[in-house]
């Protein structure tokens, strides 16, 4: 069988082709890029980092280490709300530190720790030293204070004389005194326009505390009016309560996987073995993903407890996502696989030779193709998408910077892999093979079929930061009914493939753009990982056609 010699996969083909080209010539307008790159990597930023804790007299060869690299989400979409893109990345690289990497020392159950982070150039954007209160040290006038903190903040190449001091605070300690500085930069204030009216006022800002006779904090920041904030909260808040109401609904949905498989299974309608292998995966990959982000997962530990229960309770929420994965994916299976049988078998192809990981067999390893195509032309729908949204919509979100959570795993190059594989098998599972037939059944109308279930898919978004909350339902809810459609014609596999290829592709750009050599090269090695089950489908369709 040539997989070209039918009209359908050759228009199919060209789609892709089509929607991979709109993806790369349209990606920097559909998704805001601020032109920040990062010149550091993780290890060369926890050796900064170290060599700034250790000055300060940190014992850090004597305490635990964690780093992280990280953004302000908050600051970075208040300046592109009030100057624009174009004049955000400006500010994100010379006023203001977006992104940056943040290392901590510390023991487990003890306050005291060092924290340090670095702003994408290498400059100190943070430092803090955390003490008891009751920790011992000098009671200084607040003259003597500030003076300390002055000379600091000149010991990192700022001009005082181009900032005006707006607060200070002292706060008597049992055993010393602790006093508070923060300067504001002259000239450097943005207004915010809410409702027509002046709702506050953003500006550059460092912050500087004494902690007895020592720098205790240091801190260069945005401030962003508490105005701008509550609005983006309530927003973000109307977000979160459709996510929630949608997650509602597809707990139902799963629970009416389980009825079925109860129904069914007694009349010896439900298969279980494949149901089963699949969520064996589902559950591997999702302890994969657990361990790779180990250093996020360390960063986060509360000092407050001890590790050893913090550590297992880290281990007993991964067990509980993957059975809880697992059990999704074993119930909408067996019973998306029953329903399927009966009312949509074209939909069920290949999916036997997957659940055997017999992918390079000729019915599979057309689906595989089918999938890669259509995941291609899906992305070409999403980049113009968010094109005339923002200029019709009004749709607004965080510009792409030098930054993503993949950073800070063990294996960046793999996280992408890791998340499609779970996104695309369990969503796929749930909402379209399950999902459409459950709806066909019991509606008894292919279009609703097709809605409802992409609805209830897209709508579970809503909690990503993109503005209007709805603008994200509006896109994946168009996404879900074509990738109900490309069930119906092509079967859940080509389904399974396009959401890992469109997942791999938007999880890995970051580090292809992120300026950094070594990242780049684990974003190579996302894109060579990724295609290694498209060039494999592609030589046996071509042996077949031999």
């Amino acid at each position: 069988m040539n997989f070209f010699s039918r009209r359908s996969d050759a228009i199919l083909a060209f789609t892709g082709l089509a929607g991979l080209a709109l993806f790369a010539i349209l990606y920097h307008r559909a998704y805001p890029h601020a032109s920040v790159k990062l010149s550091l990597s993780r290890t060369e930023a926890l050796e900064r980092a170290r060599a700034v804790a250790e000055s300060l007299g940190a014992p850090v060869g004597e305490l635990e280490q964690a780093a992280q690299f990280g953004g302000n989400t908050t600051e970075l979409l208040f300046l592109q709300r009030t100057l624009g893109l174009e004049e955000a990345s400006r500010w994100a690289s010379e006023e203001v530190p977006i992104w940056s990497w943040n290392a901590r020392w510390f023991k487990p159950q003890e306050k005291e720790e060092w924290r340090v982070g670095l702003g994408v150039d290498g400059k100190l954007v943070l430092l803090e030293h955390l003490l008891e209160d009751a920790a011992p040290g000098d009671s200084l006038s607040q003259d003597s204070a500030r003076s300390l903190a002055e000379d600091f903040v000149r010991g990192l190449g700022w001009n005082l004389e181009e900032f005006d001091l707006v607060e200070s605070s002292s706060q008597k300690r049992e055993r010393r005194t602790d006093h508070r500085f923060t300067w504001e930069k002259r000239g450097s204030t943005i207004d915010w326009q809410s409702d027509g009216a002046s709702g506050g006022t953003g500006a550059v800002r460092l912050a500087v505390s004494v902690l007895g006779g020592a720098v205790g904090s240091y801190r260069h920041f945005l401030k962003v009016p508490e105005d701008f904030e509550r609005k983006l909260q309530s927003e973000a808040s109307v977000g979160t309560v459709i996510a929630l109401a949608s997650l509602g609904l597809t707990f139902l949905l799963v629970l009416g996987a389980l009825a079925v498989c109860v129904v069914r299974s007694k009349a010896g309608l439900v298969q279980w073995r494949m149901a089963l292998v699949l969520a064996g995966v589902i559950a591997a990959v999702t302890v994969i993903d657990a361990l790779i982000s180990l250093p996020t997962f360390k960063y986060a530990y509360p000092t407050e407890i001890p590790w050893g229960a913090y550590l297992g309770i880290g281990i007993a929420g991964v067990v509980f996502a993957a059975l809880l994965y697992a059990a999704e994916v074993t119930f909408t299976t067996a019973a998306g696989e029953s329903l399927g049988r009966e009312l949509l078998p074209q939909a069920l192809r290949g999916l036997k030779e997957l659940a055997r990981g017999k992918l390079f067999e000729p019915e599979a390893a057309a689906a595989v193709l089918r999938g890669y195509a259509l995941g291609f032309g899906l992305l070409g729908y999403l980049t113009v998408f968010y094109v005339a949204a923002q200029r019709w919509l009004g749709a607004w979100f965080p510009a792409e910077g030098p930054y993503s959570e993949i950073f800070n795993q063990y294996l960046p190059f793999l996280a992408p892999l890791t998340v499609g594989v779970i996104a695309g098998i369990s969503e796929e599972i749930t909402y379209r093979l399950f999902g459409i037939s459950l709806a066909k059944r019991y509606l008894k109308s292919t279009a609703l079929a097709l809605l409802v279930p992409a609805a209830i898919w897209a709508f579970a978004h809503s909690n990503y930061p993109v503005f209007p909350v709805y603008v994200r339902g509006i896109e994946l809810t168009v996404a879900g009914v074509l990738f109900g459609l490309a069930l119906l014609r092509w079967g859940i596999v080509a389904c399974i493939a396009a959401h890992f290829v469109i997942n791999a592709v938007l999880t890995g750009v970051p580090l292809l753009t992120s300026g950094h050599g070594g990242y780049f090269l684990s974003g190579l090695l996302v894109i060579g990982a990724a295609l290694i089950p498209a060039v494999a489908g592609l030589a046996i369709a071509r042996r077949a056609s031999l």
